[in-house]
């Protein structure tokens, strides 16, 4: 019963269950003692099955009962709270005046009657005391681009207080990063510019705002002061790169005022190596065996202008897997080339396709100063060939996909390419669980799988496919052994198709009346609600929370989007074993040895034999006869898986980060809704967070907006 033949553990069958998910937040995440805590969920009830979806849990669900835990693990209360019919809940506590600093929890139960799992949820916050920072920084480009290779620009910080003036001869450090990146110019969507890597690869850069950027880089420190407005500029200059591709500058400044608070801002620029840029672009990722690739070319400008009559050189290679030092590497073999001149609309370049495996397309174009820019795509090509193994070792499966996401009704096409030939696979479709699974063959070294996509499959589907075959032995060097029996082989590829729920995102509009006040102003918060569509959604619960954006600073708040909560990926809850890894394989040279002594000894012994059966037949008169023997056949099973003079002052006393905290609003007919907002006396900009989900269960948005409260004039006091 065991999975491995050392093994002595037993097959157990898995019986998916429901579970619940759970959305917390809290209003601002870190609090001073004695401060109240506002807390608002909602919880749904995700199906543990294949077919699982998102929904509403129902009345089976009727309270959440919460403990909050203080930092040194003592309880500071307790409580229950009622469920409403859309999941929700909300509740507020008051921290005690001597309560421990650090980190706090709340322990949320469900009371339900679902028998599911996730019956239990942690929200985490903070207990700190703190100083409110008094102002913020940002990072600009302050020359105007665009930005070239060999030229130069002109960075800028700017310290301001969050009610408005700015800071001062205040301490100023840089950090400047450069590293590769890529740039699309607008307007040409479909086409790649720069290195393109798969977005299916585990490698995969980062991105820093519109910037493409990969990993690693060159770092530069810097020192300087603010000046009487609050900046401080930095001039940097560029030197020309090693590659003809474009550079990401990263300038990262932290200002330090004379209280010693410290913040930060960054911002980043481009640095082009040319003034044109050249587009690649083709229909597929992949096409079969002789059909020729055709590459569209687009010559452009950094605003993303057609350029035309600019000569583009344009090489496809195949890549072919070569033994050298030790280890197998890709090198460019079969070079095509193709010159052809830029037009107002894209032009073609046709290559040919007599071999399958990867193709790299590379494009240059030059700029009227000499300057060179590169473009370059990898394509595949039915039937190529992946390096061979020595070993009954599980080989990789190359899987590629037609498209990066995919909504439903469309239908996924995947290129599958087999590291050996022939082969039988099994392809197996699972989310949560198996959906189904097929049987196909490779006779050629790949084929292609389409795979329709429903919404039942959001927001992904998992893909795996196991391949069966033998593939030729070879030596330590990499050579063929044509003398030896080919060894047993198998292979294997998984993929996650992306399927975001864009359908069940809800667009919500924030606009307050008023987008700057006095403080102890009161405003009036719009909101308005709608689907997929653009259609109005009535009688949704929207949660509305302003902050004082100064105290959110402290740990970077960011209240979380609940489609990216309730639509995380789903696994496929498959395990797969193999057999074929419990084969020793002898040593090949060795066995070509013996097997060519064996052929010796069977060709000696059978001339013995034949001489002995000579002899006898000359002594004896007759022989004997003999009975045939019996010959015992089994069948194979086949088996798949803004105040006048004359007013008094007012004395601001209400400082309270928290304006409002509307945990439960609905929408009405036309989708809109509507939340009064009396400000406290902060002289701050708050922050506008609103979270709506609709009565269906399953759609859910949020979005943001500000408001500043300030005054003409302020006096800000610091000691010595």
């Amino acid at each position: 019963n065991s999975a491995y033949y050392w093994g002595d553990e037993s097959w157990q069958r898995y019986f998916p269950n429901d579970y619940l998910r759970w959305y917390v937040f809290d209003d601002r995440q870190m609090y001073r003692p004695g401060e109240e805590v506002h807390v608002k969920g909602w919880i749904r009830l995700i199906g543990g099955k294949q077919d699982g979806d998102v929904g509403l849990p129902g009345s089976n669900l009727n309270a959440v009962n919460y403990t909050i835990w203080g930092p040194q693990g003592n309880e500071l209360g307790n409580g229950r709270v009622d469920v409403n019919t859309l999941g929700g809940f909300d509740f507020v506590f008051t921290l005690p005046e001597n309560v421990n600093l650090g980190y706090a929890y709340i322990e949320l139960h469900a009371e339900n009657r679902l028998g599911a799992d996730g019956q239990y949820y942690s929200h985490e916050f903070q207990i700190q005391e703190f100083r409110r920072p008094e102002f913020e920084v940002t990072a600009r480009n302050e020359s105007t681009g665009p930005y070239f290779a060999g030229g130069q620009a002109t960075v800028a910080v700017e310290a301001d207080y969050y009610a408005g003036g700015p800071l001062p001869n205040a301490e100023v450090s840089w950090m400047v990063s450069t590293s590769e990146t890529n740039y699309s110019p607008p307007s040409w969507p479909d086409f790649t510019f720069g290195i393109w890597e798969p977005w299916w690869w585990y490698y995969a850069p980062y991105f820093e705002g519109d910037i493409y950027v990969e990993y690693g880089g060159d770092y530069q420190y810097f020192e300087g002061v603010t000046d009487a407005t609050g900046n401080h500029y930095l001039n940097l200059e560029f030197g020309q790169p090693d590659e003809p591709r474009p550079q990401s500058v990263l300038a990262e400044a932290t200002v330090m005022d004379v209280n010693r608070q410290a913040w930060a801002g960054n911002t980043s620029l481009m640095v082009h190596p040319a003034e044109l840029y050249v587009g690649l672009r083709s229909d597929k990722y992949f096409v079969e065996r002789g059909t020729p690739l055709e590459i569209e070319l687009i010559v452009t400008d950094l605003d993303g202008n057609p350029i035309e009559d600019r000569p583009i050189q344009v090489s496809a290679a195949r890549l072919d897997w070569t033994f050298d030092s030790g280890r197998w590497t890709e090198v460019e073999v079969d070079p095509q080339e193709c010159t052809v001149g830029s037009q107002s609309e894209s032009v073609v370049c046709t290559f040919e396709t007599p071999i399958g495996g990867k193709y790299q397309i590379t494009a240059l174009v030059n700029d009227e100063l000499g300057r060179l820019n590169k473009s370059q795509f990898t394509r595949w090509v039915s039937g190529g060939e992946i390096p061979p193994a020595r070993d009954v070792e599980q080989e990789s499966v190359i899987l590629i996909p037609d498209q990066e996401d995919y909504q439903p009704g469309e239908t996924a096409q995947i290129l599958v390419q087999s590291p050996f030939n022939f082969a039988e696979g099994m392809l197996t479709v699972s989310r949560s669980g198996i959906l189904y699974s097929e049987r196909f063959e490779i006779t050629d070294g790949s084929t292609t799988l389409a795979i329709p996509i429903e919404e039942a499959h959001i927001p992904n589907l998992n893909i795996q496919v196991d391949l069966v075959g033998n593939a030729p032995r070879t030596s330590d060097q990499g050579e063929l052994l044509p003398d030896v029996e080919p060894r047993p082989a198998y292979a294997s590829g998984s993929l996650s198709l992306n399927i975001p729920p864009l359908q069940r995102t809800l667009d919500l509009e924030v606009i307050p009346r008023d987008t700057e006040l006095e403080p102890g102003g009161e405003t009036t918060i719009f909101v308005a609600l709608k689907d997929s569509n653009g259609q109005p959604v009535s009688n949704a619960e929207i949660a509305v929370v302003v902050v004082d954006e100064a105290i959110l600073a402290l740990t970077n708040y960011q209240l979380v989007n609940p489609i990216t909560v309730f639509y995380t990926q789903r696994g496929s809850d498959v395990r797969s074993h193999y057999s074929r890894a419990s084969i020793v394989l002898i040593d090949p040279q060795t066995l070509a040895d013996e097997i060519a002594n064996s052929q010796n000894i069977v060709e000696d012994r059978l001339g013995e034999t034949v001489v002995e059966m000579e002899e006898a037949a000359m002594e004896a008169p007759a022989a004997a006869p003999m009975e045939k023997e019996a010959g015992l056949a089994a069948d194979e099973a086949d088996s798949g898986m803004g105040q006048s003079a004359d007013t008094p002052i007012a004395v601001r006393m209400d400082f309270n980060p928290l304006a409002t905290f509307s945990p439960e609003v609905r929408t009405d007919t036309n989708g809109e809704a509507r939340v009064e907002v009396k400000l406290p006396d902060n002289l701050t900009r708050y922050r506008i967070m609103v979270v709506a989900v609709d009565e269906g269960g399953n759609h859910f948005g949020s979005a943001e907006s500000n408001l500043t409260a300030r005054l003409p004039l302020m006096v800000r006091p610091a000691a010595p």
